[in-house]
């Protein structure tokens, strides 16, 4: 599996990461995302880069004919974890075609219609910023908007910390505490992340 994902972050140049020596606090700083510290630095990473990891981890089992409803919520996703990880590697943004490239890493069936469309509804709602390359003004590079990071990091936070109790509310009524326990457990032992 390893491999396969190794393969798969390699076949788009720009997750070549030149700097490999640095620590998390030095990554973040680095970064060109504006955090208030390094504290919401690491949640909004942590989370983009567990999203990217499951979407790679059902990239062969996913199916191929989900309907463009279904698609461009996971779609949605995607381009935001992808955004927040090329400029967390201090890219000043992304291109379109480099951020399609690393979206269809995860979902091979996109179409470039849907993931254009869906990255233009992210413009309109200034949740990204689209601007020109510094280094080349014929290219077009999108960034997080700076106004997003207390709305994401609100989001991703509250997703983990409420996890057990969402999972545990899908159940609600329909089956008993013990249960859901060892449905929870299922999850837990079936995972390579084990407590400690």
């Amino acid at each position: 599996m390893m491999e396969k994902v190794s393969q798969i972050n390699k076949s788009i140049q720009k997750w070549e990461i030149e700097k490999k020596s640095r620590s998390l606090s030095e990554a973040i700083e680095e970064s060109t995302l504006e955090f208030k510290d390094i504290h919401q630095g690491m949640e909004i990473l942590a989370f983009a880069a567990a999203m990217r990891a499951l979407g790679l981890s059902n990239r062969d089992l996913q199916p191929r004919k989900l309907s463009n409803y279904i698609r461009s919520g996971y779609l949605q996703i995607q381009i935001i974890c992808s955004i927040i990880l090329f400029q967390f590697r201090g890219d000043d943004g992304v291109s379109r075609d480099d951020l399609y490239d690393s979206v269809c890493d995860v979902f091979p069936a996109t179409t470039f219609a849907n993931f254009r469309k869906v990255l233009s509804i992210g413009v309109e709602s200034e949740i990204f910023i689209r601007g020109k390359d510094p280094g080349d003004s014929r290219r077009t590079l999108y960034k997080m908007s700076e106004d997003m990071m207390g709305p994401l990091t609100n989001y991703f936070t509250n997703t983990i910390k409420d996890f057990d109790q969402l999972f545990s509310s899908v159940f609600d009524g329909a089956l008993s505490k013990e249960d859901i326990i060892n449905l929870e457990e299922f999850i837990m032992n079936s995972t390579s992340i084990r407590p400690k």
